[in-house]
């Protein structure tokens, strides 16, 4: 059963993260039940564990829906992350070691690689990774919590910000700034790296809106 509970919440979340199931979009316990080989009661639990994470809504009598939010709600959400993680960022330039900023480098090789063969699956685990090496150096847990809980709302957006024209090329060039910043221990450059990729992606959205609705 605890297995089945599992293959339920990971067909149905990646495809709320991946934008198979769009905004607002209606999600049938019967249906999801039929193609994922489970029982409807098994379906009826996991959607009620999704709802937790406010990726989806359910009404009595109407059933569940995938969460949507207003583009006023993601720049509010976007507004809240950078000051997080410019928070955080400060906090990681003194401490982050030199073998985490190898990692790092290592890591940012792979995204490139990745973004020529615009595997952006792929690119999305590497990016959380170079991310998390941040979060982990920082020392700020309360902060990061925060962070991971907001970008648990964003990242169905986040993840097409790869498909505007452009995006892939700026989001390089901006992990790579933000790692330049922090090998230098420079805490102001680190700030505005940070501060300039948050800013971009949510920009990204409101112009490509059309990608995520």
């Amino acid at each position: 059963m605890i297995r089945a509970n599992q293959i339920a919440y990971d067909y149905i979340r990646s495809r709320i993260i991946d934008g198979t199931f769009r905004p607002a979009e209606r999600l049938v316990e019967a249906q999801l039940a039929q193609d994922i080989g489970v029982s409807r009661n098994t379906v009826k639990k996991v959607l009620l564990q999704i709802e937790q994470e406010r990726l989806i809504t359910i009404e009595d009598n109407k059933g569940a829906r995938v969460l949507s939010l207003s583009i006023e709600e993601i720049q509010e959400y976007y507004e809240i992350r950078r000051a997080l993680e410019v928070l955080v960022v400060r906090s990681a330039v003194h401490r982050i070691t030199e073998q985490e900023l190898e990692d790092m480098r290592r890591i940012l090789e792979e995204m490139v690689e990745l973004k020529k063969n615009q595997d952006y699956d792929a690119y999305s685990k590497y990016n959380r990774r170079f991310h998390e090496i941040i979060y982990d150096a920082s020392g700020k847990t309360i902060a990061v919590e925060m962070i991971k809980s907001i970008k648990t709302q964003l990242i169905r957006f986040q993840f097409r910000t790869m498909l505007a024209p452009g995006r892939s090329d700026n989001s390089i060039l901006e992990h790579q700034a933000l790692l330049d910043a922090l090998s230098k221990r420079d805490e102001e450059a680190a700030s505005q790296a940070i501060t300039r990729h948050i800013d971009n992606v949510a920009r990204t959205i409101v112009k490509y809106k059309a990608l995520f609705y």
